[in-house]
Order: C-alpha cells, then sequence, then structure tokens
C-alpha cells in the first residue's frame, strides 16, 4: 500500500473531523448504554465490554480514529459491535504509535510499508504468535491499522482515480464490480515507477470493457513482467527497446517461477500479448519498436488443456433429495431461497445475487418469469419461465425487501441486500452461500453414492440444470437460451453428460437381458455381454429407453417426457396428402411392421410405446380401407386438388 505520492490532510477535510465531532463523537469514552445508540445498538449484547475508549492515543490521533468509527457508524459500514470488539486492538495500536511515532500529526504521516513490519515486531514482543505467511494470528489488529490507514489515505487524497497508484473503482465511472465479491481496488504500487505510468494508461483503457478482477489479472501479469524487465535493463524508461531476446529469457525464468500456477500461468501470458498489442495498435510512445507478433509468439502461450468430457461438476439427483429434505436447516435462513433460484433457474451465483426487487418478476400470459441481467454474456432483461411455487418464494422475498428498503440502504433495489454493516447496499458475498451449504452438508450428512459428506459448489447447480433440461428433452438451442450461453459448445457439454448418464441407465435397466426382435419377426431375450457391435448396443438401448415410434423414413427419438403433437405421422392427418391405391403395398408393409413394434413392445409392458403405435396403426388401417374401395384419400377433396390460391375461394 505504500504510494510514492505523500498524501497530507486538507483543510476542508480537518473541517470535517472538527465538525463531526462536535457533539457526543466528540468524547474520548463513548458508552455504548447510553441513549445516544439505542438505533445502533443491538438487541441483545453479547460482549461484557459496554466502552469504547479513546483516551489513549495523542490529540491528533484521537481526532482521525475517532472520526472513522463515528462515520463508518452512521453510514452503517460497520456495527457497534464489531467497534467495542476492537477496543483491545485499539489500545494496542495507541502504545505502539506512542512509542514509535509519538510527534506525527496524522495517520498517513507514517510509512506503511515500514510501519506494518514494526507493528508486527511490536505485537510479537507483546506475546502475539505469527502464522506461517508472517501475519500476526489474530487478524483484529492488522485490521484495525489497515483500516484506519486506508480510510484516512483515501479521505485526504483528493486527486484523481487515474493519478493514484491504488485506484478504488467504485470511483471510477463504469468500472465493472462484481456485486457479490469485496474486491473493489487496483494497485499499482509494486509496478516499477518507470513503466507504472505506462500501465495504468493501459489499465485506464481496460476498465472500460473489463470486470475489476481482469484488472487485477492484468496488473499481476505486467507486474512479473515489468520487474524482470527493469531488472535487466535498469536505466530503461520505456520498452522501445524491447526484442525477442528479452522475451526469450523472461519466458524462461517465468516458466520456472510459475510452476504449479495451472490457469494462471496462461492467463498472465495472455494479458501479456493483448498488453504488447494494443499499446503498439494505440501507438504509445513507449511502445516496443518490433512488432508484438514479433516478440510473443502464438506458440510461446501453451495451450488451455481440454477438460475430459464428462468434466462437469453437476450435483447427483440423490443429493439434490437430501438437499430438498433438509433445506429448511440451512444457516442464515435468508440464504434459502438464494440456494432455491440457483436450483430452479440454473443461473450463475452472481446474476442471482443481482436480481432487482421491482423487475425481477414478470407476468403473462403464460405464467410467471423470472427476468434479470446475465452480466457474463451481457444479456440484458434475460427471462425464463417459473414455477408458481418459485414466484411465491420470490414474492415473499420482494415484500420483505421492499418494505425495508431506501434510497440509502438499497440504492439498487437488490432483491438480496445486506441492510448495514460494510456491505450496506450490496448483495451477500457469493462464497458465503456456498460456505452455508456445505455447513449444511456436514450437520445433516447429505452424503454422495460412496457415502462421502457432499462438497457443494454454487456453479453446480447451474450444471446440474442444463443437465436436467436436456435429460427431459428440451431442444439443446432452447438449452443455450435459457443458460444464455454465448455459444452452444458449452451447452453441448450438457449433452455428453447426459450420454454419460444414459449409459449407466441403460446398464442398470438391462442387467437382466434386453429384448431384440430376430428375422423371422420373434422376440428374443439377449445378454449385453453377447453384443460385440457398440452401434447395436447403443441402438438397443434406445428402442428400450425412448419412446420410439417408427416414421416413413426412420424412428422418431424423442424422449419419454416430451410431448410432440406431430409425431405420430403428420401427414396421415394432413389435409394435404393425397394417396391413391397404387400405394396399397406400401400401407401394407407400414402396417406389418408397425404391428411388430406393437407386439414387441406388450412383451416389454412399455404401454405408451404401444398406445402410440396403435394409434398410428388405426390411421394406416382406415386408408388402407379406403384405397381398397378405389377411391382416393385426400381430406381437402376435389377442390383442394384442382384449385389454389384465390381460385378456391372463386369457386362456387
Amino acid at each position: 500500500m505504500s504510494v510514492a505520492y505523500q498524501v497530507k490532510p486538507t483543510v476542508e477535510k480537518k473541517q470535517e473531523i472538527r465538525k463531526l465531532l462536535s457533539g457526543y463523537w466528540g468524547n474520548d469514552v463513548w458508552d455504548i448504554r447510553d441513549s445516544f445508540f439505542d438505533d445502533l445498538r443491538p438487541a441483545k449484547w453479547s460482549l461484557s465490554n459496554k466502552t469504547i475508549d479513546f483516551s489513549s492515543f495523542s490529540s491528533s490521533i484521537k481526532n482521525e480514529v475517532k472520526y472513522m468509527y463515528a462515520y463508518r457508524l452512521q453510514e452503517k459500514e460497520i456495527r457497534l459491535i464489531t467497534v467495542v470488539a476492537y477496543g483491545i486492538a485499539l489500545n494496542r495500536f495507541a502504545e505502539f504509535l506512542n512509542e514509535y511515532y509519538p510527534h506525527i500529526a496524522s495517520i498517513v504521516d507514517i510509512t506503511y510499508d515500514k510501519a506494518l513490519l514494526q507493528w508486527r515486531s511490536f505485537l510479537v514482543d507483546k506475546g502475539m504468535s505469527i502464522n506461517d505467511d508472517g501475519e500476526i494470528s489474530n487478524k483484529q489488529y492488522e485490521t484495525v491499522f489497515n483500516q484506519l490507514y486506508s480510510f484516512f489515505t483515501n479521505l485526504y487524497d483528493t486527486r484523481d482515480e487515474y493519478e493514484k497508484d491504488i485506484w478504488d473503482c467504485r470511483k471510477i465511472p463504469g468500472a465493472k464490480i462484481t456485486e457479490n465479491k469485496s474486491n473493489y481496488y487496483l494497485n499499482f504500487s509494486d509496478i516499477p515507477v518507470e513503466f507504472r505510468e505506462l500501465v495504468k494508461k493501459f489499465i485506464k483503457f481496460r476498465t472500460t470493457n473489463n470486470s475489476q478482477g481482469q484488472c487485477e489479472a492484468d496488473i499481476m501479469a505486467l507486474r512479473l513482467f515489468t520487474k524482470y524487465i527493469h531488472a535487466q535493463e535498469p536505466t530503461w524508461k520505456n520498452l522501445t527497446m524491447l526484442t525477442r531476446k528479452h522475451m526469450e529469457n523472461y519466458l524462461s525464468w517465468y516458466r520456472e517461477y510459475t510452476i504449479g500456477w495451472k490457469k494462471r500461468h496462461i492467463e498472465y501470458l495472455i494479458s501479456l500479448r493483448i498488453f504488447l498489442d494494443y499499446i503498439q495498435r494505440a501507438m504509445y510512445s513507449e511502445a516496443p519498436e518490433l512488432p508484438s507478433v514479433c516478440l510473443l509468439f502464438k506458440e510461446d502461450i501453451p495451450r488451455k488443456p481440454q477438460k475430459p468430457e464428462n468434466d462437469i461438476k453437476y450435483i447427483p439427483e440423490r443429493v439434490l433429495q437430501q438437499l430438498e429434505d433438509n433445506l429448511e436447516h440451512l444457516t442464515p435462513s435468508e440464504y434459502i431461497p438464494i440456494v432455491f433460484l440457483l436450483r430452479a433457474s440454473g443461473w450463475r451465483i452472481s446474476d442471482i445475487l443481482n436480481l432487482r426487487y421491482d423487475t425481477c418478476l414478470d407476468r403473462t400470459s403464460q405464467g410467471w418469469y423470472l427476468c434479470g441481467d446475465i452480466l457474463k454474456t451481457q444479456i440484458l432483461n434475460h427471462r425464463i419461465p417459473i414455477t408458481d411455487e418459485v414466484y411465491a418464494v420470490v414474492q415473499a422475498v420482494v415484500d420483505e425487501v421492499k418494505e425495508k428498503s431506501t434510497d440509502d440502504n438499497n440504492p439498487n433495489h437488490l432483491l438480496f441486500v445486506r441492510f448495514d454493516g460494510k456491505r450496506k447496499g450490496r448483495c451477500p458475498q457469493g462464497y458465503l452461500i456456498q460456505q452455508a451449504l456445505n455447513r449444511l452438508s456436514k450437520n445433516q450428512n447429505i452424503t454422495d453414492d460412496q457415502g462421502n459428506v457432499f462438497h457443494f459448489g454454487n456453479h453446480a447447480f447451474r450444471h446440474t440444470k442444463g443437465v436436467e433440461l436436456i435429460n427431459n428433452g428440451m431442444n439443446i438451442l432452447h438449452v443455450q437460451k435459457w443458460m444464455a450461453h454465448a455459444s452452444p459448445e458449452m451447452t453441448l457439454c450438457y449433452a455428453k453428460i447426459l450420454d454419460t448418464t444414459m449409459r449407466k441407465s441403460w446398464e442398470e435397466a438391462t442387467k437382466q437381458g434386453l429384448f431384440k426382435i430376430d428375422e423371422s419377426g420373434k422376440i428374443k431375450k439377449i445378454n449385453i455381454s453377447d453384443i460385440q457391435n457398440e452401434d447395436v448396443i447403443e441402438w438397443e438401448y434406445i428402442r428400450h429407453n425412448l419412446d420410439a415410434v417408427r416414421m416413413p423414413l426412420g424412428y422418431c427419438m424423442k424422449p419419454k417426457k416430451q410431448e410432440c403433437h406431430t409425431q405420430l405421422n403428420p401427414c396421415l392427418t394432413c389435409r394435404n396428402l393425397c394417396t391413391t391405391p397404387d400405394f396399397i403395398p406400401q400401407y401394407e408393409l407400414e402396417i406389418q411392421e408397425t404391428k411388430a413394434l406393437i407386439e414387441r413392445g406388450k412383451a416389454q409392458g412399455r404401454t405408451v410405446w404401444v398406445e402410440k403405435n396403435m394409434s398410428l396403426l388405426k390411421r394406416y388401417e382406415e386408408i388402407l380401407k379406403v384405397l381398397k374401395e378405389g377411391k382416393i384419400h385426400h381430406k381437402a377433396g376435389k377442390k383442394g386438388r384442382e384449385y389454389i390460391g384465390e381460385e378456391r375461394n372463386n369457386d362456387k
């Protein structure tokens, strides 16, 4: 967090501090039992301490500390019980400042990196333990220090955000922040000063189209690159003299440095390629003179390893049933409707948490729809149908949130929102829902097929919904639209999962053998082991599990659950079908084959199959009867055969 620019308190900000501290907030000791705190004090107080004492700080620092907590309490960015819980850490921090920095006028007068190391050493001397990362085990102590320093650095730094070495994306117009995460900052302080402005100029452009998370990854990639180049060429002020030799040396170092990084190893190289390509196309004066394609080759960036076709993390039916049976025990209970929507919609957790209470439901003549924006693929006002049960759950949340919401605590009209605390006006963090699900899984012993406690992932609900939609017979293009996939490739992955689950189902269904019609038309029982041809196995599975109705040129392969009003040869019921006695042999053959299918269906107990083929047989026989009488079958009649268009209307 160290910055090259030295932040100093301004006259205006000092006046703001004095103004806020002119009342009760100005007291050195805050007694939370005072009526002043009635609106901030929770009904149940779990701490023995009832006061907050700032008297140990020097006068100038004391006012800053009081101001920060008073301001954050007023804005409901922090809870009163949290401030009281920080009491011991605050007293230690006051002792530290009095010993190491007795003469400073503001918290920003200290050098962050140096002071952090001193603070840790001070705490170790007082008996505090250090974890494996070299940090104080009790996080409260570093939290107090970091909050104070970052708060006043931001308060006193009145420069344009782009001039700073640490950007707050909340202050950048149009910057994309993922609502269900708490990452706001872009830190350039580790970029060598010689290249810092170049990187900041590039990232300024990137914030217009990319998320804070992507920009953060770009900065990390460029930090590695610029620090390496600066070490090799310490006199460089730009990248104009960059050569392929420099890149080869960097790639050699980078491969060793990023061992085990897997995904990040590739992503950072892609970020570097985009950077070099863009600064050249944008004609930056600091850009390399050599074309970027001559610096970083296509083959320098490894291909992303292809996932196995069945490497989609979905939730088995058995686990889903256990979850539904125990969902009432999920804590906190406010997460229950979130999980309910994850299950019902198949949307990403970020899209569920981005729903707005005033626009998330829509009613048409066909029923209720869930409406929201799909952030990843930028599909706005995306709609999917929902049941009355799902509607009732969402409407209950809407009614409750709408009543509590104001322009201050919920300015964006979020359906799932925090009304106070540091995330006031924002949705819960996505990982908290996953943590709650896994606590539920452990406490209620939700297990997989092997008897192991099941580990939930938020995104697994999305994969589960995709597989479920295809399994229930939805057209793959409709599934793509439902899931708001940018391309059909991801949707096809769900179909591949279906292949795997279907195979297992087929094996279970055919443990006792399967039936086959031999050349004489008789039904014969066969065992799986007797079939060598994999295509035959697959076909026998299809005929066993799907609602196969014979069509003139093949079979209709729709799943049982899918309704189809045209499955029984549509031509047989079409008024425009015209057939003559010349087609009698073909109809006799169709009848013979349909009867064979019916007999096979009866032998296997396939009631639906038999009923639909019986209906088809009846239509064949009705038409054949007409043809054998020497007549033509044509529902439209002579008029339909001899006239077209307006001629039919003019015929008397």
